[in-house]
């Protein structure tokens, strides 16, 4: 009687351990991981976490939605402690603010990547009418200063400028190719689509930044101070990210992201991963943010105005939070997954 007992209770057990796994599986908490354009570089840290399957380490189903043209309202939602982070060329603004729960705590991009495009019938800067409509996603954004810098750069003033909101990089391009704005900078990607339709590349932030911090990752400081561990392994998860698309031995996986995943055409995603990732190494290594990078962007966001000139800008140990970068940098390493 006593071997029918044994196989019953063993039965029982698998069956319970099964039941238990199943429902940690089931009980993975949702995390939706806003971007502000799904198929641009900018984005691609994010797609590539969820891809892997990382956030699942962390009890996590996460997926990835876009927030083109409403990251103001993404940043509020952070600010209230409804987002445990968002990566975002809209955070430092309010980062500054006194305050502010919102913490800078890493780059997914250190460079500003734009591209000033204009329609069919614009072979130079002299073409371009007045006023000139620039279209941007938000009077905060990279874009804003990119157009604005080119024009005048092109001795167009920005009084002769007048800025339309149209959205993110695929709205002001669907905007210039239907000649609603008369340019529009665009992301690397969205810039090959421009060629491709024979619109007029005017020009490129490359002329005047090398460094700035374009996709500032920020969290909520009482997130982090409410869920220490959670959140060092959720920038952690992200530094991981960070090395491993800057990796060259995952290259074939990073460029089958870039096309099948955010897609993107083939050759619009290799060139994505071999000129922006590979050549203009623009997501850091540790996705580090930089004083240098701030810099530029507290720079940039006086020269358009969309700071005003005397907004109080506190110690840059009040914006970034260096010890918390190093805590989770101290998680990645600790894991062994990658010796660089």
């Amino acid at each position: 009687m006593k071997p029918p007992c044994i196989t019953r209770t063993f039965v029982a057990v698998v069956l319970g351990a099964g039941l238990l796994f199943a429902g940690h599986a089931l009980a993975l908490e949702k995390l939706r991981i806003p971007v502000a354009l799904t198929s641009a570089t900018s984005s691609l840290v994010e797609q590539v976490s969820v891809y892997k399957g990382w956030w699942k380490d962390l009890g996590y189903d996460a997926s990835i939605y876009s927030v083109s043209g409403g990251e103001n309202a993404a940043v509020l939602a952070l600010e209230r402690g409804q987002l445990p982070f968002f990566s975002s060329d809209d955070n430092i603004p309010l980062a500054i603010r006194e305050g502010s729960k919102i913490r800078i705590v890493g780059t997914e991009v250190n460079t500003l990547p734009y591209w000033l495009v204009a329609g069919k019938h614009v072979k130079s800067y002299k073409d371009l009418p007045r006023p000139v409509k620039v279209g941007i996603s938000s009077p905060t954004s990279g874009n804003v200063y990119v157009s604005l810098k080119l024009l005048e750069a092109a001795g167009i003033p920005t009084k002769d400028a007048r800025l339309v909101k149209v959205g993110g990089s695929s709205a002001r391009l669907a905007g210039v190719k239907a000649g609603k704005i008369d340019v529009g900078s665009l992301s690397f990607g969205n810039m090959l689509r421009a060629k491709q339709a024979d619109l007029t590349v005017l020009g490129d932030a490359s002329q005047f930044a090398k460094e700035y911090a374009f996709n500032q990752i920020a969290m909520n400081e009482e997130f982090i101070a409410k869920n220490p561990e959670k959140a060092t392994a959720m920038l952690g998860t992200i530094i991981r990210t960070c090395a491993f698309v800057n990796d060259p031995k995952n290259r074939e996986e990073v460029i089958h992201v870039l096309t099948k995943v955010m897609r993107n055409p083939d050759e619009i995603g290799k060139q994505m991963y071999e000129i922006e990732v590979v050549g203009s190494k623009s997501i850091p290594p540790r996705c580090a943010a930089t004083a240098g990078g701030i810099k530029a962007y507290l720079d940039s966001a006086f020269w358009t105005n969309s700071l005003a000139a005397d907004t109080k800008i506190p110690p840059l140990n009040e914006i970034l939070f260096p010890e918390f970068h190093a805590k989770a940098v101290k998680w990645f390493e600790s894991k062994g997954w990658m010796k660089n």
